[in-house]
């Protein structure tokens, strides 16, 4: 007998081939629209697919999925397929034993006293960055920090093994390859469509040129016998408890490439939102610098950067409006129920981090930059998850707290950002980008 299931509210008729269509370009629009319509937590069934999506920006449904009922939950296909053909099998796209295998052999690399080592490496790219402003009167800050963010993965990452030119070319890549896993996932048969076209192969091969740049870094690293005391030091060294073996070549490459693309697309795009709302927000912007001024010189050290703070906050809340992982996607590996609502195993959750943050039963004014809610007592209970939440929490957390701090910081001691633009037009691939993030930089009369 086939069990029955109760879904939540269904989006069906002209809403769902709205959503369908619509929502291969501008899915932000059309999931927001839908909560708007059914609730905090709607059925969307894929017809050509056969697959049913349960989406959600409920705080309690979202954490009994990443947190209370994990071990019921897997990376979806979409990650763990799709994205895993391009980036092959890293902590990104990989699930179960296998994942956890490489989360326990990785994790002590990012942690804090480890990261902290890496602040020179830091210093050295944001303050040659930055004695390299553009004169010309206007700049875009997103394409700034893209190289920067860029850049500075790539030197703690690989030190010095790496020339600008790979970079660039990598950099290139990556966009390419994410343009295409966007669409995959959203226009139905598009994936069929462009392997009849060829098109497949293209991408594949530039695909392979991109683990290729990695390959010869790490080739060359081992080549030359020198230690430098950086992640890809970290990685080479590591061993597994169980047979004292270093990860092969392949695992490798797949866990720098995906690294490496983690390790600068959020904190890029969340720099972008960062300065935007710092210059459309002039009292935040002056109490920065105050914070800045009275720490002095202390304000840029490893204890500084990662301890609470105004900077923080101002981060925290940028990052709370517009959220660079803007949902998460599981996987039912076997039928379930919350409160309510049940469903089947192969169940597609898509867990909406953008809608859950400015979701007004748990923030007051949540359309509003107000960077001091996080003084408030209870912060540490809010329901927020730019890093994702539960075992799979982002293992960069702590990286990116602190170079986005540190860049911060270390622009507001001696610059101005004024922003040409009033609002942003944002993109959502993989995570979520703004398209352009134009004004002028003014140095600060000292």
């Amino acid at each position: 007998m086939t069990p029955n299931y109760n879904y939540p509210t269904e989006i069906k008729g002209k809403r769902k081939l709205y959503s369908l269509f619509y929502g291969v370009n501008n899915p932000l629009k059309v999931i927001s629209g839908n909560h708007n319509i059914a609730g905090d937590t709607f059925h969307l069934k894929a017809s050509v697919t056969n697959t049913d999506f349960i989406f959600s920006q409920d705080k309690e449904f979202i954490e009994y999925v990443l947190k209370q009922n994990h071990k019921n939950y897997s990376k979806s296909d979409i990650q763990s397929v799709v994205l895993g053909k391009y980036l092959g099998k890293g902590l990104l796209t990989n699930n179960g034993k296998d994942w956890l295998k490489q989360r326990r052999l990785i994790q002590p690399g990012f942690s804090k006293i480890k990261i902290s080592g890496l602040i020179g490496i830091m210093e050295n790219e944001i303050e040659k960055a930055f004695q390299n402003f553009p004169q010309e009167p206007e700049i875009d800050l997103y394409d700034f920090f893209h190289t920067l963010a860029f850049n500075i993965v790539a030197k703690t990452l690989f030190s010095s093994d790496i020339d600008e030119e790979s970079v660039k070319e990598l950099g290139k890549i990556i966009t390419e390859v994410q343009e295409v896993f966007a669409k995959e996932v959203r226009i139905p048969l598009y994936t069929q469509m462009i392997k009849s076209l060829g098109i497949m192969d293209k991408i594949m091969k530039k695909n392979n040129e991109g683990k290729n740049i990695i390959k010869n870094v790490l080739d060359k690293r081992r080549n030359s016998g020198e230690e430098k005391n950086d992640l890809l030091d970290m990685l080479i060294q590591a061993r597994y408890e169980d047979t004292q073996l270093p990860m092969s070549d392949e695992q490798l490459i797949d866990e720098m490439l995906i690294l490496f693309i983690a390790g600068h697309e959020t904190t890029a795009n969340a720099l972008s939102f960062i300065f935007f709302e710092i210059s459309q927000n002039p009292e935040a912007e002056e109490k920065l610098r105050a914070e800045i001024a009275a720490e002095g010189e202390n304000a840029f050290g490893t204890e500084s950067l990662m301890k609470k703070s105004y900077t923080t906050n101002i981060i925290k809340e940028a990052m709370r409006l517009h959220s660079p992982a803007w949902a998460i996607d599981r996987q039912a590996l076997e039928d379930d129920s919350f409160k309510k609502y049940s469903w089947k195993k192969g169940t597609l959750i898509i867990l909406y981090i953008t809608g859950l943050h400015r979701n007004p039963k748990y923030w007051s004014n949540p359309n509003s930059f107000i960077p001091e809610r996080f003084d408030h007592e209870n912060a540490k209970n809010f329901p927020y998850y730019p890093f994702g939440a539960g075992s799979r929490l982002c293992i960069g957390e702590h990286f990116a707290m602190m170079e986005m701090a540190l860049i911060v910081r270390r622009f507001y001691k001696n610059y101005r950002f004024v922003s040409y633009q009033k609002e942003l037009k944002k993109k959502a691939l993989v995570t979520l980008r703004t398209l352009s993030l134009k004004g002028k930089i003014v140095k600060n009369m000292i």
